[in-house]
């Protein structure tokens, strides 16, 4: 990894605004300006109805340790776009394109020279609508731009001792192309609070039908066996009548795989 090309690059800018998420990519990326030197950084998180509150939560966390400048925008309209409100399969394009020009906007009003998002190399490996929505609306990426992959990202991140979140928004718990039900988003977000608490490192909960099919790292199954009633009783309090563990764990399935 050149982190020397990544900083003469980044410091080319005067005032970035970041799509901030408080994961792994957007996190480095902040460091990254920050250790270049450039001047003024502006974190902008968007707050989509379907986003957990654990990502707004840690993304504030992270603008304060590496003490940049942060807006959250709340954005409730998102929902009257038809492939959100009925979970399509472009919702991530859709999704992103709206999130971008939102941050676009601010931005321009803070009179910032440029958008930078966290996407790594690794990410155009992948099936991503959501990357031509960067491109529609100018978004800069630098760690593309610097070669940086995925490994090398996690890698510094974890020399560096910065924490992030791995998470994704809870439409992906839903089944795709039916009615987003958000009052439902809210009760399986209560549900992976409450298995996060208990140690897990990463949480999906899948709805099907009545029920919730849970999946955690592998690594992470017998933890959730030893709390089970606690995990039962949250399942319950939200409203599913069956709860499944999923044994392939995360990643092991189709659907977790896409997440």
């Amino acid at each position: 990894m050149d982190l020397d090309r990544l900083f003469r690059r980044l410091g080319e800018y005067g005032c970035p605004a970041v799509a901030l998420s408080g994961g792994r990519d957007s996190t480095f990326l902040l460091w990254a300006l920050k250790r270049a030197g450039v001047g003024r950084v502006l974190a902008v998180t968007v707050d989509f109805p379907y986003i957990p509150r654990r990502v707004i939560a840690a993304s504030e966390e992270v603008a304060r340790l590496i003490d940049v400048d942060h807006a959250i925008i709340r954005d409730e309209a998102i929902m009257e776009e038809r492939e959100i409100r009925w979970n399509g399969p472009l919702r991530c394009y859709f999704c992103k394109r709206r999130m971008m020009s939102l941050i676009r906007d601010v931005a321009e009003r803070e009179g910032c020279d440029a958008v930078l998002d966290g996407t790594n190399i690794s990410d155009l490996k992948e099936d991503r609508p959501g990357l031509m929505a960067l491109k529609e609306v100018g978004v800069r990426s630098p760690l593309v731009e610097s070669g940086i992959s995925e490994k090398d990202v996690v890698s510094s991140l974890k020399d560096l001792g910065l924490p992030y979140l791995a998470e994704t928004c809870m439409l992906t718990r839903l089944p795709a192309g039916e009615e987003v039900d958000l009052e439902l988003v809210r009760r399986v977000e209560a549900l992976e609070d409450t298995v996060l608490h208990t140690g897990v490192s990463l949480v999906r909960s899948r709805v099907q039908g009545d029920g919730v099919r849970i999946e955690v790292p592998p690594e992470d199954m017998v933890r959730v066996l030893k709390v089970r009633e606690v995990v039962l009783e949250a399942a319950r309090s939200s409203g599913f009548r069956t709860v499944t563990l999923d044994l392939q764990g995360y990643g092991g399935s189709k659907l977790a795989a896409q997440d």
